[in-house]
């Protein structure tokens, strides 16, 4: 693949995947969290469940990853950090199942009038949202779990030998 042609572009593309998931738990904090509204209350944030991405393959992140990660694999000294990464993404997107299923599963039987007043909102009880920041906090260690083996992919291609890189981008393109 040309895109991953020099450590630099290897490098970039990382860069920006990084940045995608860090948007992305900072999406699941303000819907676990609120926000800070007038006077330091918090607020609530009614949030589309599409604007969090439930599936690992559908946010930025997983986007950049199962594009890439079969080619950064080939590379022999860094193919075992892909499949870390691998593992932290999914558990990362297993706990925010739980989160979700706090703020977006609606009970299968309802009645028609709480179907057209509710739509598809979702009042959440304190034991709920306590709840939700229990799985955040798990869902913060991953994240950080997964930037550590990221931190150590972009030094491992950093160190990465021209023909090491070379061999595997010849096959690709």
């Amino acid at each position: 693949m040309k895109e991953l042609s020099t450590k630099a572009s290897i490098l970039q593309h990382i860069y920006t995947a990084k940045l995608a998931h860090q948007s992305w738990i900072k999406k699941v904090e303000r819907l676990v969290n609120g926000l800070d509204g007038y006077k330091g209350e918090k607020v609530d944030l009614t949030v589309d469940k599409t604007f969090i991405p439930l599936d690992s393959t559908s946010c930025e992140f997983g986007k950049w990853f199962y594009k890439y990660s079969e080619h950064l694999y080939k590379i022999p000294s860094i193919g075992r950090f892909v499949n870390r990464i691998d593992e932290h993404h999914e558990q990362l997107h297993d706990t925010y199942k739980y989160i979700y299923d706090i703020f977006f599963e609606l009970p299968y039987q309802r009645s028609l009038v709480h179907k057209i007043f509710t739509l598809n909102s979702k009042k959440i009880s304190n034991a709920d949202r306590e709840k939700a920041k229990i799985y955040l906090t798990f869902l913060k260690h991953s994240s950080n779990e997964l930037l550590e083996v990221l931190a150590i992919l972009e030094e491992k291609i950093k160190s990465l030998d021209y023909n090491e890189l070379n061999k595997v981008v010849k096959v690709n393109i």
